[in-house]
């Protein structure tokens, strides 16, 4: 991973990303670490575009109650900056185990679509229209998510996600 050097500070992508984040919208602190809600998240590609710098990053989701915390893992957003992008099905087919695509159910296939981004070293718009179509996707899944694990949409509760 890089660093960016900031103010005189050096810092992971990521972690500057989530540092920037913060200062602009407040966050959330759970468990003694900073979450953001999806409204929040998308305002990440306008942190991005001023550091006009990428990185890999990943935004991994969780549900977060008086109970505590719960991942939602199938969901987690991963991009990774890359030399050269690989087909994004066979990387799914690797990942999965299995000889070919049609193996794999079509929800996990859309899942991986809006989930998983390979983006070429430097591309920044490349790398904004990735959060922006997984934050696009997410608006539409968090109603699933809610549904499925009983989430109730209180403030101080629901989805809220992390930025490694």
């Amino acid at each position: 991973m890089g660093t960016l050097v900031l103010r005189g500070e050096s810092m992971e992508f990521a972690k500057q990303c989530s540092v920037e984040l913060e200062k602009l919208t407040g966050g959330h602190i759970w468990f003694e670490d900073v979450y953001f809600s999806l409204e929040e998240i998308k305002q990440l590609p306008t942190i991005i575009q001023s550091l006009n710098y990428i990185e890999d990053i990943v935004i991994n989701p969780f549900h977060i109650s008086d109970e505590g915390l719960m991942e939602a893992y199938w969901c987690t957003l991963s991009i990774k900056t890359v030399d050269t992008v690989q087909d994004k099905n066979r990387v799914l087919q690797s990942e999965a185990g299995k000889g070919n695509l049609e193996e794999i159910e079509d929800k996990y296939i859309e899942l991986w679509d809006y989930t998983y981004y390979e983006i070429l070293k430097g591309d920044v718009k490349g790398f904004i229209e990735s959060i922006n179509r997984y934050v696009s996707f997410m608006k539409i899944y968090e109603v699933s998510i809610r549904e499925e694990n009983d989430v109730p949409n209180k403030e101080k509760q629901g989805i809220y996600y992390e930025i490694f």
